[in-house]
């Protein structure tokens, strides 16, 4: 018998990339269309139904491989919102998560889904209070593919105002019966209607399956197991993990989703991340710097970010990360900046933990800097914990396992039979690191004028 296929369909800022993967998780098949342009900075807004035309060509690109599909699940951006008609077709375009205009309407950060209904109800009242839903990327296209109104999952929920712990939803500028059903992640919602199997070319009995956020399914794809941490380091560093009981800090925005079979999905997102790095040398500089970096306890790391201000591992809105010095060499200038994410990384874990995550034991790495092997070594010795890169370390592919959860019985059992480790890094040294980082963390907090470790 020919063996099933889950599909994982990521919706990013840039495009649409698509992953078809075999229940061990095997990646047999990808597929790709990332050629959308980039919106003005005032503006952040997109058609979904260019979403949409971006899923067919991916999945177009799977050829035969599209017949032995079973189940497809969807991630997407966190916080941008679609507003629908009755049919399910967009009244506006779709205000990306990275979209201002919500900024100050409410307590909540303009990157929140419910900051920019606010937004929309005194700059759009009409559209918005004849649209017939309000909800996510994942909720319009789970819509398209069953042809009906479709749910969201808890994750994807959230900053529209859901309360994860109670779930009910905040006091928003919208009818209950606007708002999207919620369900949990991975749950199955309908079969694919004709149409979208006859656009996809896929089996009509094939389930669609509630999906979850990028940043979530970027977790999905490193694994549930009690003391696993996901930590992205690309232009920001994100930290994920799971706890038995909700962990949250809204001052410093530390926030839990629900996860699988009771459990919670902690995280925090930095201001600090690699993008310090692009913003002086060229991809192939970079490249060769860490082909031949050395890092040493006595290099004066620097506070990896380019923007006044920070939000994790410590707040301060002014906050303003100290310079480099003026002539300073590549190599040095790279051993730095490097070893500050490093630090940063070990910082925020550290908070977590003090906030009652539970103890890290391993680290599994995604974003771009974790294909760098040096900078993996060095996570690991500062941490002084293992680091582990997922051979597949995607949401894209976190939405696959998701779509599979029906076939491995749940959520966490599909994670544990599909996530395969790419590579491990053991810590060596370690304890050679911990007078540098606690000197970084001091002279950090100082420069804030702040004596406290857990700011």
């Amino acid at each position: 018998m020919t063996e099933p296929l889950v599909l994982g369909v990521d919706v990013g800022t840039q495009g649409v990339r698509v992953l078809a993967v075999a229940p061990d998780g095997a990646v047999v098949g990808r597929g790709a269309d990332c050629s959308w342009s980039t919106a003005p900075a005032e503006v952040h807004e997109q058609d979904p139904e260019r979403w949409w035309a971006s899923v067919v060509t991916a999945i177009g690109q799977l050829g035969a491989l599209r017949a032995r599909v079973v189940a497809v699940a969807v991630s997407c951006t966190s916080g941008t919102v679609c507003v629908l008609d009755e049919h399910g077709a967009p009244l506006l375009p779709a205000l990306m998560y990275s979209d201002p205009r919500g900024a100050g309407l409410t307590e909540l950060d303009a990157s929140w889904a419910a900051a920019k209904l606010h937004w929309l109800a005194a700059e759009r009242p009409a559209e918005l209070t004849g649209a017939a839903e309000v909800t996510s990327p994942g909720g319009f296209l789970a819509g398209r593919l069953t042809g009906r109104r479709a749910p969201v999952d808890h994750t994807q929920a959230m900053k529209f105002g859901l309360d994860p712990v109670t779930l009910a939803w905040r006091d928003l500028p919208v009818g209950a019966g606007q708002l999207p059903e919620v369900v949990a992640t991975g749950t199955p919602i309908a079969a694919l209607a004709p149409a979208a199997a006859e656009s996809l070319g896929l089996p009509p009995a094939t389930t669609v399956v509630a999906g979850c956020t990028d940043g979530v399914a970027a977790q999905v794809a490193c694994g549930f197991e009690p003391g696993v941490w996901a930590v992205s380091i690309g232009s920001t560093v994100v930290w994920k993990t799971v706890a038995a009981e909700p962990v949250a800090d809204a001052a410093a925005g530390v926030y839990s989703h629900r996860g699988p079979a009771g459990t919670w999905l902690a995280g925090a997102a930095s201001n600090a991340g690699a993008r310090i790095l692009a913003t002086w040398a060229a991809d192939a500089e970079l490249d060769a710097l860490a082909g031949s970096a050395r890092f040493d306890p006595a290099t004066p790391a620097v506070y990896p970010s380019t923007v006044v201000g920070e939000r994790f591992p410590f707040v301060d809105p002014a906050f303003i990360p100290g310079p480099v010095a003026p002539g300073t060499r590549p190599a040095d200038r790279y051993a730095a900046e490097v070893l500050g994410l490093a630090f940063v990384e070990r910082w925020g874990c550290e908070v977590l933990e003090h906030l009652g995550c539970p103890p890290r034991r391993v680290v599994r790495a995604t974003g771009g800097t974790a294909e760098v092997p040096a900078m993996s070594q060095l996570r690991a010795d500062v941490l002084g914990t293992p680091v582990e890169v997922p051979a597949e370390p995607s949401s894209a592919f976190g939405a696959a396992v998701v779509a599979a959860a029906g076939l491995h019985g749940g959520l966490a059992e599909a994670a544990r039979a599909m996530v395969r480790i790419g590579h491990r890094y053991e810590p060596s040294g370690s304890e050679r690191w911990d007078g540098a980082f606690t000197r970084f963390r001091r002279q950090v907090l100082e420069r804030q004028g702040r004596g406290d470790d857990h700011a």
